[in-house]
């Protein structure tokens, strides 16, 4: 099976057409996810409850709201990466997101590159704060206009999974604390469902470090950059770390199938899969000692080496084609044993009294003390 890239990366070539263009990036929206589309309107029909047109307007609004802020999330890896040097390819718009094929500035060290890919992959998160922002911002102007209907602050809204009470609806117009339209309540319902995606996608890609989702990258960049770590240390934390979160992610989808969901399980456990081969191709490179070819470890071969020749010490092009070998970890250097202190238990001498004055010096034996005795003064005849 292929990755989640490389199975986006094939379906923008053989499955997807084009959208048009968002800021000069080509954008290409996927077959797959038009037929989804058409198939949660077809499950939103069939449903019962709510007026038909209000549950057409209501799936269509939420897919909306969805591609938009993905789009958005995708665009600020995109513009992050045009800062760093670099080039926005395409923009793909599929069931599991977005992907933004991006290229890099030419000419830079690994180390470099790693910089640009930290920056790079934290964009995208960080469009959420402004949108959540801007959205909070319409529902708490909508709340001023309709200051007679019960809702609550905006901000309980941005608690990730905490349910708040939405207002009532009463098209009879009798209760005054009530939407009495199908156009404001379906506005609330937007703006709320808006604010929720906004939070949901941030804490999904920052929190859920399924390789290859942004809160993977993050860790890998991070632990060589400012942790020291080498590369084969951080491919071992995201590997140890995704697989298992792949394995979650496959089994939670799995148990939600048949559940009144559509297709969503089934889109959900797929890419769990794909998240599972990504991380197994690293786990692979890293058995072969071969992480240098991965974007993410090109600091896992050093771009010259050291050796010694008859002439002495020599330093050269790196042209193997393995990793270079792990630096074990230097020796701690021993600890200093203090002896244990206990308190003082003798016999001393007062300082500065009678007692303590030092006692007069001998002269030396077979010395003539005559000229001592009569005054240290010369002798006389």
């Amino acid at each position: 099976m292929q990755g989640l890239g490389g199975t986006g990366a094939q379906q923008s070539q053989d499955c997807s057409f084009a959208a048009g263009s968002v800021s000069g990036a080509p954008l290409r929206v996927s077959w797959f996810l038009v037929i989804f589309f058409v198939y949660q309107l077809i499950d939103a029909v069939n449903a019962k409850g709510l007026p038909v047109w209000v549950r057409v307007v209501t799936a269509t609004g939420n897919e909306f709201l969805l591609l938009l802020t993905v789009l958005c999330h995708e665009m600020g890896h995109g513009t992050m990466a045009r800062k760093r040097g670099g080039e926005i390819a395409e923009v793909l718009l599929w069931p599991f997101g977005g992907i933004c094929f991006t290229t890099r500035a030419r000419g830079r060290a690994p180390k470099e590159k790693l910089v640009d890919d930290l920056w790079i992959v934290g964009a995208g998160p960080a469009t959420h704060f402004p949108m959540a922002a801007a959205w909070c911002a319409l529902l708490a102007m909508l709340a001023g206009a309709c200051s007679e209907i019960n809702m609550a602050p905006a901000w309980h809204h941005l608690a990730p999974f905490t349910g708040v009470d939405a207002p009532c609806m009463d098209l009879s117009g009798r209760r005054s604390a009530c939407f009495h339209t199908w156009f404001g309540y379906l506005t609330y319902s937007f703006i709320v469902q808006a604010i929720q995606l906004n939070v949901m996608l941030f804490m999904f890609n920052v929190f859920f470090p399924m390789y290859p989702m942004d809160g993977a990258k993050l860790i890998v960049c991070t632990l060589q950059l400012f942790c020291s770590s080498s590369a084969r240390c951080a491919a071992r934390v995201l590997v140890y770390t995704s697989i298992p979160l792949s394995i979650l992610f496959i089994g939670n989808s799995l148990l939600g199938w048949g559940g009144g969901r559509g297709l969503q399980p089934g889109i959900t456990a797929y890419m769990g899969f794909m998240c599972l081969a990504e991380s197994y191709k690293i786990y692979k490179l890293m058995r072969e000692e071969r992480l240098y070819t991965h974007p993410l470890f090109e600091l896992a071969r050093s771009s010259t080496r050291d050796g010694a020749d008859d002439r002495g010490h020599a330093t050269r092009l790196n042209d193997r084609d393995r990793d270079d070998e792990e630096v074990p970890a230097a020796p701690r250097a021993p600890q200093i044993q203090f002896s244990e202190v206990k308190p003082f238990a003798g016999s001393g001498r007062p300082l500065g009294g009678q007692e303590a004055r030092a006692p007069e010096a001998s002269p030396p034996s077979g010395a003539d003390t005559s000229a001592l005795n009569s005054g240290g003064g010369p002798g006389r005849s």
